[in-house]
């Protein structure tokens, strides 16, 4: 039947049954194509088309095996023989984009045929299977998670049957009790265990969850036998037991059951309490301040240390863009920052690492007009889908931070000048291979060389400059200091040429340091060269000066021996007892000069005798016991106060002191002769005072008496005061007895405490 336009109803019907099911496709969440009978697309929806990032035109008329590659061509190849033989097929393929990226799909196949069933070709539904793909891999990892945390988990964690007989255990649990395999465990009755109260385990019988805190009794354990554990007394125990499968009513299944030693926790709670006081009075003064903003950099929050940062209220920046608050030269910063991040943002499957943005430095604007320098670290706010919905930010006050990196600078310059300026020669110096990578005018100059000639000497040249025998010494203390070991106290002595060829002395210190990223030594030196010829013609000096001591000690013993020869054939002539009085003073007077003669032979090596440690007291009584066998007609008053003091001296301290005991005795001339000997603390050091009660002497001799070039005093004072003063000492002299010079005089010799008192006491 015809309308009155001549057209088929029939004929209407099938075009609009046409154009709905291409409508149908083309709204499809799916891709759909067509292939004829050579394998070309005759049609593509849409979706299909973006699926492959191409447009519908670019695949229309091309071979399907133009949008695979090799391996998944042989799948294709494969199917469309089935749809050959009229049989339909749902096969997995991955087609690859125009970017060249693979896209796994789920490819439900069909053929198309004609009315007498030759095949006309093919269609086909193709489903976007990634996030399958990627839920089927999570779900393994998840798996595999919940294996993992099963057995690394640091809580113990035990299943138990429907009847409470322990099925699984990790480790955490086997550790908690003190097993060693969980082989030993196995069949252990949950509701058998005594640590566990009764009224616990009526709850658990109801199905009733539980979370309580116990006191284990491995002793318990041990009495009912119920398991092997290397384990003994008591700990804290958190226990969560949830009975399983009472999910819509359903009966007990088993139980799984999670334990927490908490037995160190309970011990130091009050140490945890009093740590998380002080963090919250640090969180209630931090003075970063944490804010959030939309894309536009509008403030949504901020927290309420902005009012120290910016003088600015929270309620005063609401709405207020962070624009607004940047002082000119910040705001393009933030702008080009945040647009290069929405940027990144749109790179396709790009992986973004959030917190991992670089900080930056912004200048911020105070209520008061001032500003401050801010450090800003920052973070996109993301929805459910990973979308940037905003900015989360924290910016922290940096300006002291700048005016240090300020003073920095000009502190560097300072030193810079001070380096370049200093008489001393410094050097840094790379290891392997030899090269001097910097040095100052000063070193520059020990050699004769200029800074530039300095920095491109080769390795060789380096070692020509140095003095061969001095050659393995510097390298070995070289390799010592690259290895890290401690700087020597003592500086290294090395001999080097200088441009002329004339040798200089070098004192030297080295350390390690770092130096533009890579380990080098840092030499620092002084030219010594005058100082050692000085010290050679002082020893020069010192040599000659001994031995002509030693040749007048030794003349003028043979002409004192002659001396004593003489008297004694005279006092044998001799009958006048006035002659014999004053040939017995000759006699005297000869061997106290033999006497002074070998005092001043024993201190020959004074200078040269190294110091250590002794015992003060015992020096005193060692020679006051001497003079007391030998002056039995004197009296000794000793008062040693001090038990054990320690003092930096050597041999000649019993010197020291007998010389200062003798002049008491000697040079007392009354008919009884007395000695006063004290030792106390004073000060850092130790005070000796030697008295006498002889005629005194007079206030202009106590001012000059160990004056070397007036020579009051004798060959034992003057010895005394030069040991005094190696010691680090000092020596004088008083009245004995206050405002009376005549009642005798008073030696008093302080000597500091030893620096190494407390190393050795």
């Amino acid at each position: 039947m015809n309308d009155q336009n001549g057209i088929s109803n029939n004929s209407i019907s099938q075009e609009e049954e046409a154009i709905r099911y291409r409508v149908l496709i083309e709204s499809m969440n799916d891709g759909f194509g067509i292939i004829d009978t050579n394998g070309v697309f005759t049609y593509v929806n849409s979706r299909f088309a973006r699926m492959l990032e191409y447009s519908e035109e670019e695949m229309i008329g091309r071979p399907i095996l133009n949008f695979v590659d090799e391996e998944n061509k042989k799948i294709i190849r494969e199917n469309i023989r089935h749809r050959h033989k009229g049989e339909a097929t749902q096969y997995e393929v991955e087609w690859t984009k125009s970017t060249g990226k693979l896209v796994p799909t789920i490819v439900s196949g069909a053929p198309m045929l004609d009315e007498s069933g030759a095949h006309r070709g093919s269609f086909a539904v193709i489903t976007d299977i990634t996030e399958l793909r990627e839920s089927r891999q999570a779900l393994v990892q998840n798996a595999e998670m919940m294996r993992r945390i099963f057995d690394e988990s640091q809580v113990g964690i035990e299943l138990f049957d429907s009847e409470g007989i322990l099925i699984a255990a990790n480790r955490a649990a086997l550790k908690i009790g003190g097993i060693s395999d969980i082989e030993h465990l196995l069949g252990f009755s949950l509701f058998d265990d005594p640590n566990v109260p009764s009224e616990i385990r009526a709850r658990l019988i109801r199905g009733e969850p539980v979370k309580y805190e116990t006191v284990f009794d491995f002793d318990k354990v041990k009495e009912k036998g119920l398991y092997e554990t290397n384990r003994s007394g008591q700990i804290v125990l958190d226990a969560w037991v949830t009975p399983l499968g009472l999910e819509n009513g359903g009966e007990i299944k088993g139980y799984l059951s999670q334990l927490l030693e908490i037995t160190e926790e309970r011990q130091t709670e009050a140490a945890l309490l009093d740590t998380e006081k002080k963090y919250q009075l640090l969180a209630e003064n931090m003075t970063d301040v944490l804010f959030t903003s939309d894309l536009e950099l509008n403030l949504t929050y901020v927290s309420p240390s902005v009012e120290r940062l910016l003088r600015f209220s929270v309620k005063e920046l609401e709405n207020r863009s962070l624009i607004e608050l940047m002082a000119p030269v910040s705001v393009w910063t933030a702008i080009e920052t945040m647009k290069e991040a929405l940027e990144a943002e749109k790179v396709a499957d790009q992986t973004l690492t959030r917190g991992d943005s670089p900080t930056l430095e912004i200048l911020l604007k105070r209520k008061d007009g001032s500003s401050v320098w801010t450090e800003v670290a920052r973070t996109f706010i993301r929805d459910a889908k990973g979308r940037p919905t905003g900015v989360l930010g924290v910016a922290r006050n940096i300006e002291e931070r700048k005016e240090n990196q300020k003073a920095l600078v000009e502190s560097e310059l300072k030193y810079r000048t001070l380096v370049d300026q200093s008489f001393q020669g410094i050097m840094i110096l790379q290891a392997a291979p030899l090269k001097i990578l910097f040095t100052n005018p000063a070193f520059a100059n020990f050699l004769e060389h200029s800074i530039e000639d300095v920095l491109k000497l080769t390795s060789k040249e380096i070692q020509d400059i140095i003095h061969p025998d001095d050659w393995n010494l510097a390298l070995k203390r070289m390799e010592e200091l690259m290895k890290g070991e401690p700087p020597n106290k003592i500086p290294m002595l090395i001999r080097v040429f200088q441009k002329d060829g004339d040798m200089q002395w070098l004192e030297m210190f080295g350390r390690r340091i770092e130096f533009e990223g890579n380990h080098a030594v840092e030499l620092v030196a002084m030219n010594v060269t005058d100082r050692i010829h000085a010290e050679k013609d002082i020893e020069t000096q010192k040599e000659r000066a001994l031995h002509l001591i030693d040749l007048m000690a030794h003349d003028f013993r043979n002409q004192l021996q002659i001396v004593l020869g003489s008297t004694m054939v005279m006092e044998l002539k001799l009958k006048d007892p006035d002659a014999r009085r004053l040939l017995g003073q000759i006699v005297s007077a000869v061997e106290r000069c033999q006497s002074m003669i070998s005092k001043v032979k024993v201190t020959e090596p004074l200078m040269s005798v190294p110091l250590r440690i002794r015992k003060l007291n015992t020096a005193i009584e060692s020679v006051i016991d001497a003079h007391k066998e030998q002056h039995r007609d004197v009296t000794f008053e000793v008062s040693l106060d001090v038990e054990s003091a320690l003092v930096d001296a050597d041999q000649f301290l019993e010197q020291l002191i007998d010389n200062l005991i003798e002049n008491a005795i000697e040079h007392n001339d009354r008919e009884t002769r007395k000695v006063w000997i004290s030792l106390r603390e004073s000060g850092d050091g130790y005070e000796i005072a030697i008295g006498d009660n002889g005629h005194g002497i007079s206030g202009a001799l106590k001012t000059a008496i160990f004056d070397v070039s007036r020579r009051y005093g004798g060959v034992g004072l003057h010895q005394s005061k030069q040991i005094c003063d190696k010691y680090g000492g000092r020596i004088d002299v008083r009245d004995r007895v206050k405002g009376q010079p005549t009642q005798g005089v008073e030696f008093i010799v302080w000597l500091p405490r030893t620096r190494e008192k407390d190393n050795h006491s």
